[in-house]
């Protein structure tokens, strides 16, 4: 069985939790607090970034990205992954930019809302949030707003990494009870709530709340594993 390494809250444990589940392959996650570079952490990872994944062999592999891709090649039905050129191009593309603009948007309101309170014991700053999103939000979500499909799938009308990548962060939202407004981007809204619905989704929600809960009492993930 495998291990995923990191905390249930974090956009790419949940990426790759979800790829996991999509290509019915049975693993457990394993708490990992990404905040703390203990020396175990960085022999696993030199970087000190989740999630890490851990093969029955003992075998170790890092980065969200990396470890989506190597499973693809090592398990490849169902196929998350367009076989198109043109079309994986553009799956792995939106991967990055959600990996990257749409986690520092995403993950700084749950910061906002989660983090910086517990550990400053100051109450959420919510004319602050509020500045940050009007700020912040309309060119990334915009961009998305206008691309995002009526159905499940962003990239060649079937389900893939696109659509776990995109979805991944959003979840950040309603986690720090700030969920993305459906009335200023209803379809990108509609399409990732439609993409964490699914199965392979919907089993993260208890351990996602309650990395969630801990976050914002201790200021730290949980420790040990769920």
């Amino acid at each position: 069985m495998y291990i995923v390494h990191g905390p249930a809250a974090s956009p790419f444990v949940r990426k790759l939790c979800i790829f996991l589940g999509e290509k019915g392959l049975a693993f457990e996650r394993c708490e990992l607090d990404p905040l703390d570079k203990s020396p175990r952490f960085l022999a696993m990872n030199p970087i000190g970034r989740v999630p890490i994944l851990e093969e029955p062999d003992g075998n170790l592999v890092s980065d969200s990205s990396v470890i989506c891709d190597y499973l693809e090649r090592v398990h490849p039905t169902p196929p998350l992954f367009p076989t198109e050129p043109r079309d994986r191009a553009r799956a792995l593309w939106l991967e990055e930019y959600a990996d990257t603009k749409l986690v520092e948007i995403c993950a700084r309101v749950y910061w906002m809302h989660v983090l910086i309170p517990a550990r400053s014991g100051q109450p959420v700053d919510m004319v602050a949030v509020k500045e940050y999103v009007d700020q912040e939000f309309p060119p990334v979500l915009g961009y998305f707003e206008s691309c995002a499909p009526d159905a499940d799938a962003i990239v060649d009308r079937r389900f893939g990494i696109a659509d776990i990548a995109l979805a991944s962060p959003i979840r950040l939202l309603s986690l720090a009870g700030n969920p993305l407004d459906a009335t200023r981007w209803p379809r990108f809204e509609a399409y990732t709530r439609r993409v964490l619905a699914r199965p392979s989704a919907v089993t993260l929600h208890e351990a996602e709340l309650h990395a969630t809960e801990v976050f914002g009492r201790t200021g730290n993930a949980p420790k040990g594993t769920p």
